[in-house]
């Protein structure tokens, strides 16, 4: 095990205080060592003090601008307290060489930035700027085209702008690349379901059955369906 990696299992040990003499050493024998940097904001990012691991994510930038850990974990403490164009404009700056290199050429860096790029769709999302957030789908999806959950994503901030056509023909598109996925059958027949057309929802759902019988949404959804039909 090396020193960053005992670092770590200090970190997930909860074992702070050793942790931070393991950095201070660190720190001693080599003064710009970016893994130490961000591991000790890591490390003040649990503890609650937030401002000292910024502070210390950002040296490790400055030393290793393409350093993906600390680029992502700043990130994600913008986010927490609300600086939202903040955390895009820093991600962005340490995402940008992912996409002038060819994809593929780190699948495990890919799928770290697809992580946060979909983490960012989703807050977009949520505050109903779907612009954006169909921006970080589409960045998500070509650095990690094997996820499914970023495309259904994708497809319901096209559904939530009211491009239901783009929005039903990509989850009829991924039911075809992908058809023992469930999870873009139960969508798309939600989206036929918010459009009026019960007996596309009814199919799609009804297929869902024919896979997995005892799926409990898909059940549900028929059951619903079906009460709310006029009885003959």
């Amino acid at each position: 095990m090396n020193f960053t990696q005992e670092i770590q299992r200090k970190i997930q040990q909860k074992s702070y205080q050793e942790a931070e003499d393991l950095i201070r050493q660190g720190l001693l024998m080599e003064p710009d060592n970016a893994d130490c940097f961000y591991l000790r904001g890591l490390l003040r990012s649990y503890q609650g003090r937030l401002i000292d691991s910024i502070e210390d994510l950002k040296q490790a930038l400055l030393i290793e601008p393409k350093h993906t850990d600390a680029a992502v974990c700043l990130s994600i403490i913008l986010n927490d307290i609300g600086r939202y164009d903040e955390a895009k404009k820093v991600f962005e700056q340490a995402n940008q060489s992912v996409f002038l290199k060819q994809m593929g050429d780190d699948i495990q860096i890919d799928r770290r930035f697809a992580v946060k790029h979909f983490e960012l769709g989703d807050l977009y999302f949520r505050y109903r700027r779907f612009d954006e957030a169909i921006e970080e789908y589409n960045k998500a999806s070509l650095l990690d085209p094997q996820t499914i959950d970023i495309r259904v994503k994708r497809a319901k901030a096209f559904a939530k702008k009211g491009f239901i056509t783009r929005a039903i023909q990509d989850l009829q598109q991924l039911k075809s690349e992908r058809p023992n996925d469930l999870a873009v059958r139960i969508q798309l027949g939600l989206l036929h379901y918010s459009q009026g057309n019960a007996l596309d929802a009814e199919l799609e759902w009804e297929s869902v059955l024919e896979l997995d019988p005892v799926h409990r949404e898909a059940i549900a959804y028929l059951d619903l369906i079906r009460s709310a039909r006029p009885v003959l």
